[in-house]
């Protein structure tokens, strides 16, 4: 069966915007983690987040070097 080249690159145009807004939302998500520790003032808050700004930092580090790995790979 013959794929549809217009529906393959619509596909993959809407692949490549869900990752691109994966990788934004984790940014967001980092930048909220750092302006929440910037905010704690108890220091049992403190450890959590630490531990919730390193969580968002790691993820966006990893989306974004999955999309750069994806973008340099030959289809």
């Amino acid at each position: 069966m013959e794929v549809n080249p217009v529906a393959r690159f619509r596909q993959l145009f809407e692949e490549e915007d869900e990752r691109k807004r994966d990788i934004e939302q984790a940014l967001a998500k980092w930048k909220a983690a750092e302006r929440y520790f910037e905010s704690v003032q108890d220091t049992d808050l403190m450890d959590f987040a630490i531990y919730e700004m390193e969580a968002a930092r790691r993820k966006y580090v990893l989306l974004l070097r999955r999309y750069s790995q994806d973008a340099a790979a030959p289809d």
